[in-house]
């Protein structure tokens, strides 16, 4: 894992052996940390261009509702657009966390997003994604 960016609340890293980001959101986000960190995710895929990405929330510990449209309705968007295909989005154990990204996902129009439990599933399935 080749780590580009690496803080206590986000940590993005490029997987050469199978050419995905990955993506680690950790504890409290609102509507400005998501929006930020999206933001830092698009301008690494500049500079590692790929179509796959494994983006964690597993360690996401509070809900950020107000930024939810905004991930769903445009991130995801513009993310296709620099030509990512596949997400394999972990979910966080934590309600509100889970709550915000059930809202973002009712935006999502592309790329293909699938909701996973667990890293080492999500991880399995986008292994497979062509």
């Amino acid at each position: 894992m080749e780590y580009l960016y690496d803080t206590s609340s986000l940590s993005i890293g490029y997987d050469p052996d199978h050419q995905w980001l990955y993506v680690e959101w950790k504890g409290t986000h609102d509507a400005t940390s998501a929006q930020t960190g999206g933001e830092l995710v698009l301008q690494y895929l500049k500079q590692r261009p790929c179509h796959k990405m494994l983006n964690d929330n597993s360690q996401v510990t509070s809900g950020w509702e107000q930024g939810a449209r905004w991930v769903g309705g445009q991130y995801y968007r513009m993310l296709a657009e620099e030509g990512m295909q596949f997400v394999a989005w972990v979910c966080p154990p934590h309600w509100s966390a889970r709550k915000s990204m059930d809202t973002a996902m009712q935006f999502v129009t592309q790329p293909v997003v699938v909701l996973f439990d667990d890293v080492a599933t999500a991880y399995a399935w986008l292994v497979r994604q062509a």
